[in-house]
């Protein structure tokens, strides 16, 4: 009985060792927990851009337009709209906003990702054009 109770208590101890209550980063993520948000506002510059839209024709319910470039070079564009549902016609959207954009001198004749949220902050479309994706 002497062996038993350390071995036990050792036994327990390993066991219990690294568990806690809370959902820190070690937390099992085996899939997404909701759709993909974004937290952030649009910034002065890409609420300029939207007003540029606006006034080339652009609709109205955009209230931020940002266009970035990944470590590849690959510009990413990120929309702010104040439309709940996203656009039933994407594709008419899509190519709007890349000629307008084109316009301002981006380039995206090798392909652009376009992530559209909605004024919660869900996200409501995501286009992928680059070649991987569209061979």
């Amino acid at each position: 009985m002497k062996r038993l109770l350390p071995a036990l208590l050792l036994a327990v101890a390993l066991l219990t060792a690294g568990c806690t209550d809370d959902a820190g980063p070690h937390k099992d993520s085996t899939g997404p927990s909701g759709p993909p948000t974004i937290s952030e506002s649009p910034s002065p510059q890409a609420t300029d851009l939207a007003n540029r839209y606006h006034a080339s024709g652009g609709g109205r319910d955009v209230v931020g337009i940002r266009q970035a470039k990944n470590k590849s070079g690959l510009p990413i564009l990120t929309v702010w709209t104040q439309k709940k549902s996203g656009y039933a016609q994407f594709d008419d959207f899509a190519t709007n906003l890349a000629s307008f954009l084109a316009g301002e001198g981006v380039r995206l004749d090798h392909g652009y990702v376009l992530n559209v949220y909605g004024p919660d902050g869900t996200r409501l479309h995501t286009y992928d054009t680059t070649p991987e994706k569209n061979p």
